[in-house]
């Protein structure tokens, strides 16, 4: 284009018109028109599947952790209905736990009815119902106190061929309530008769100790919940450092007797029916009387001592403490039969 266009000394019109002049041969592609309605709904289609597949890809994120956390349904008949009940299992409760390191709080696990359990019948889930994934009830049980627990007894076997002396010591809750045991309380030792205070020593019972006859531990760690009637009993075992001088002992293995209430210096104890008076007999001299160790039983909840039973013909040795365990209400003497 040879004329001038900067427009210089025309006016605006003129300019207009030779600019259109100078592109009126110009003809568009006769193929762009169908290039265009081609070309358009293909980059329209390619936004849309960009849009979808991204929201496909957030969704299936979301999606996955959700189907992966969604139980089985329990069809009956079908085999995902075994697959659920698997997976539910039992609602019975679990066993009744003790444990001398329980924690001093005062909730407890409600446990079906039974020997040792304190709870009533109806406090679990039944059998066969279904799972509605709610948390176990909890009923508040108060911790035993002292008032609470009575009737008192010790027991002793006979010294094996060892010298070993195991025994237990039973408490009962003689209240009207249910309450929880937090602990094997104590066991205190003394000595008479020559036998050495210094040498008898109180340990718990651990796997491996010479005290094999005493049932094995088990980590257990909540309160034992005992009701009316139901107790909890601590078994022991005494195993001596060995034999005590023949002068002392006269060559005799040690020895054992049993009884209710606390030993001397102990303080009041609660009696116990038929149990044998741990005190010496009135014809003993004491300077023959062979040497004895006093064991003695304090609950968790204090003072004073329930009970205590005597040990004879040792002079020193370790009195091996196992974690109480429930003991089930005594059955009902039956009345007897008139003659």
């Amino acid at each position: 284009m040879s004329d001038d266009l900067s427009g210089q000394g025309e006016s605006e019109y003129e300019l207009r018109a030779r600019f259109l002049r100078s592109v009126a041969d110009v003809e568009p592609d006769p193929d762009a028109l169908g290039l265009i309605r081609a070309a358009v709904p293909r980059r329209r289609a390619r936004h849309r599947y960009a849009w979808t597949g991204a929201a496909a890809f957030l969704l299936t994120a979301v999606a996955v952790p959700a189907i992966g956390a969604v139980q089985p349904f329990p069809f009956t008949g079908g085999p995902a209905a075994g697959d659920a009940d698997a997976y539910h299992g039992s609602t019975a409760a679990p066993p009744v736990p003790g444990s001398p390191e329980g924690h001093r709080t005062t909730p407890h696990p409600a446990l079906p009815g039974g020997a040792g359990t304190g709870a009533p019948a109806d406090s679990a889930t039944p059998s066969g119902s279904p799972d509605t994934g709610a948390s176990p009830v909890v009923v508040a049980v108060p911790d035993c106190v002292r008032g609470d627990l009575g009737r008192a007894e010790a027991h002793l076997d006979a010294a094996d061929a060892a010298g070993h002396v195991y025994g237990s010591f039973t408490v009962r809750n003689t209240s009207a309530r249910r309450c929880g045991v937090t602990g094997a309380g104590t066991l205190g030792l003394t000595a008479a008769n020559g036998a050495d205070p210094a040498r008898l020593r109180v340990a718990d019972h651990t796997a491996g100790d010479p005290a094999t006859a005493l049932p094995a531990p088990a980590p257990t760690t909540a309160p034992l919940v005992i009701g009316p009637g139901e107790g909890y009993r601590v078994r022991f075992g005494w195993v001596p450092d060995g034999t005590c001088p023949s002068e002392q002992s006269g060559g005799k293995a040690p020895s054992a007797a049993a009884g209710a209430g606390a030993g001397a210096g102990q303080g009041t104890a609660d009696p116990a029916p038929g149990a044998a008076d741990p005190s010496p007999s009135p014809t003993t001299t004491p300077s023959a009387a062979p040497p004895a160790v006093t064991i003695v039983h304090t609950p968790q909840a204090g003072a004073p001592a329930a009970a205590s039973a005597v040990v004879s013909g040792s002079c020193a040795g370790t009195v091996y403490r196992a974690a109480p365990e429930t003991v089930p209400v005594e059955p009902a003497t039956p009345a007897p039969t008139p003659g």
